[in-house]
């Protein structure tokens, strides 16, 4: 009775060693009555490597990230400062509100009582993890970043075309 409780968990434990250790896992999606199956390797996007706290708070003085976030605006930028952060679309505030990093390093982005935990990854794939504080698994997303200087010039560049209109 032991040894088959002890051989029963053994094997579940050794079945998910190796779905955890194939290279490629399939996820099958269901769209508009049509079935898109996508590639990922499981394995990499959990053990890749990202931004300790004071890496994350070093890369957001620095720069400003670009995404598409999917919330319906399509590729947005993410400028943060103190404690506040503000996304643009075409160098228009779309909205703003708080971010925080919390204990494990995660870059926590609160939207309209929402939380999204980040998990940011440069490299030469730049990736973030976002996981809504609801979800077990996150969404990856790819990024690309500039130098936060270099927007602010923008913006102020656009603040003064605007006035003089």
């Amino acid at each position: 009775m032991l040894s088959s409780y002890i051989m029963n968990n053994f094997l579940k434990i050794m079945s998910i060693f190796i779905l955890l250790n194939t290279t490629t896992s399939v996820f099958a999606v269901e769209t508009t009555n049509k079935i898109e199956i996508k590639s990922e390797n499981i394995l990499k996007t959990l053990t890749r490597k990202s931004l300790s706290k004071q890496e994350l708070l070093q890369f957001l003085f620095e720069y400003v990230i670009i995404i598409d976030d999917e919330k319906g605006n399509g590729i947005v930028t993410y400028y943060f400062k103190d404690d506040i952060y503000t996304r643009y679309k075409n160098l228009e505030i779309i909205s703003e509100d708080k971010w925080l990093i919390t204990r494990l390093g995660y870059l926590l982005i609160f939207d309209n009582n929402k939380k999204n935990f980040w998990k940011i990854q440069p490299s030469k794939e730049n990736k973030i993890n976002i996981k809504k504080s609801i979800a077990s698994i996150g969404k990856v997303h790819n990024f690309a970043y500039k130098n936060k200087t270099d927007y602010y010039l923008k913006l102020e560049e656009k603040k003064i075309n605007d006035r003089k209109k």
